[in-house]
């Protein structure tokens, strides 16, 4: 069986990043954080803590070669640009073990960036080597080079834009508006077609949802065995319940199931 190597930010307060992947894939997770935080960013007051990355890093996978894993590494939310060039590096020296590599290239949202820009400036590196990638819309912009006057109802260029630029990782578009305020669109890009899951847009946003989706995902593709396209609409559908659920008993924070 294979493992996940999941790099993620780890915040104690709140549940999102690596919370979020631990719960859904427990033992399977072999846990980088990219990150520490007393919160996460929506708990005003929240603090930052850096960690030895690179020798994380090196010391995990050397020690998964050792013990002859096989690696699916899920790479989210990053501390510092730099990040991204070593992962880039030791997935290389890895690239034996590594077997596939999902990107969630986590650097904004409605509309906004909420990461410093040689992150966003440094994300296609690593999108360049990925499997599949699933950003929001509004990460698509910024990482096509389209982001000045943002505007949603030009989705359709931004893809295009950023297929162009991406042309290895297939291309999964969280969260997409429709015509309906009520419906949002996971849209699948492959090889081959275009798949899309409708799901109910609720009233309320909770962090840590993008990190659960990518984490059910993972679980229903890799460990359930569900074709791509059947495990994006699994991973909708687990997110909506568990955001359904959490405004139903009046939680700050998204729980899961």
């Amino acid at each position: 069986m294979m493992k996940v190597l999941a790099i993620n930010s780890l915040p104690a307060n709140g549940n999102a990043g690596m919370k979020m992947v631990m719960h859904v894939l427990g033992t399977k997770v072999i846990p980088v954080p990219s990150l520490l935080l007393t919160g996460i960013g929506s708990i005003s007051g929240f603090e930052k803590f850096p960690v030895n990355f690179e020798q994380l890093l090196a010391g995990t996978l050397a020690l998964a070669l050792k013990r002859e894993e096989e690696l699916i590494v899920y790479v989210g939310y990053l501390g510092n640009a730099e990040q991204i060039q070593i992962i880039k590096k030791y997935l290389t020296q890895y690239k034996d073990i590594v077997k596939f590599l999902l990107v969630d290239p986590v650097c904004g949202d409605h509309g906004r960036a909420y990461v410093p820009q040689e992150i966003i400036a440094n994300w296609g590196d690593l999108i360049k080597e990925a499997d599949l990638c699933l950003p929001n819309i509004t990460e698509v912009a910024l990482l096509s080079g389209n982001f000045q006057d943002f505007d949603s109802s030009k989705a359709d260029n931004y893809i295009k834009d950023f297929r162009q630029r991406y042309t290895k990782p297939a291309l999964l578009v969280t969260s997409l508006e429709t015509d309906k305020q009520e419906v949002l669109i996971n849209r699948l890009y492959d090889k081959k077609a275009i798949f899309e899951s409708q799901h109910t847009k609720e009233d309320r946003n909770y962090g840590g949802s993008g990190d659960a989706f990518a984490a059910y995902l993972i679980d229903a593709h890799f460990y359930k065995n569900q074709p791509l396209q059947t495990a994006v609409k699994t991973a909708g559908e687990a997110v909506k319940a568990a955001i359904n659920q959490s405004i139903k008993i009046g939680s700050n924070d998204l729980m899961l199931g």
